[in-house]
């Protein structure tokens, strides 16, 4: 199994990169997940930071998480998934009100996936604006600009609300994965001189194979846009790939 990652600040924030992105082994499944930060929300690049190590953390609790729950030993993906967003979600809830913070400063999506490297089996949960590539196809979840983020619900009980979601992925035999943050759409010349023919970008980044033998393959075909196409992305973009 190969993971790849990239991270890309976007030409319209000179300042501070919103996006974020996370893999982390659970046991001997993967957590896979990129954060957008909203840019109409106040620090928004703190946002999806936060949420990031708020994942990281109860990822690293979670075996104890289990134990107290009295899981089974061997949860399905779907369950397992499901604790791990409540749990993101009290954390969440605590953090801000421990740190006395408004709802804007903790708007941001989350992509998560959670993965069996050995079977190939997936779930994978969309919150707000996002791309998924699974198995060469595209699934563009969008809803008109408008994030329903989560923390817009931290008041409401998790099961309610989680019960409501309907941005959901799966598949028994994952071969290729790809989250990206909807930056991947904002590619554009950066020269009036650019070439004609551009290529397809979500289809280089999330689909094709090509250098797939390299760990560094999306950064370098990110560079090669730049090179041969003036191609830079106006807004932030974060993706994670894994090819099986």
């Amino acid at each position: 199994m190969q993971l790849y990652q990239l991270l890309k600040r976007g030409a319209y924030h000179p300042e501070f990169c919103e996006d974020f992105s996370l893999a982390e082994p659970l046991g001997s499944r993967l957590v896979l997940a990129v954060m957008d930060g909203c840019t109409m929300g106040r620090e928004s690049h703190f946002a999806s930071a936060l949420v990031a190590k708020v994942l990281r953390k109860v990822i690293k609790e979670y075996p104890y998480r289990r134990h107290h729950n009295s899981l089974p030993p061997t949860p399905t993906l779907a369950d397992e998934l499901r604790e791990l967003l409540a749990a993101v979600f009290a954390d969440l809830d605590q953090l801000k009100n421990q740190l006395l913070l408004e709802t804007n400063e903790l708007l941001t999506t989350l992509v998560i996936a959670l993965l069996d490297p050995t079977t190939g089996a997936v779930e994978i949960l969309v919150l707000g604006d996002a791309t998924v590539a699974l198995n060469g196809q595209l699934t563009r979840f969008e809803q008109n600009n408008r994030p329903d983020y989560l923390a817009y619900h931290l008041a409401r009980p998790f099961a309610d609300w989680y019960g409501q979601q309907t941005q959901r992925l799966s598949a028994s035999d994952c071969r290729d994965l790809s989250l990206a943050t909807d930056g991947i759409d904002s590619f554009e010349p950066a020269t009036p001189t650019a070439p004609d023919d551009l290529p397809n970008i979500p289809a280089l980044l999330l689909l094709d194979t090509q250098l797939a033998e390299r760990p560094e393959m999306l950064n370098i075909k990110v560079r090669r846009l730049e090179t041969s196409f003036s191609l830079l992305p106006t807004d932030d973009v974060a993706i994670i790939r894994v090819i099986r």
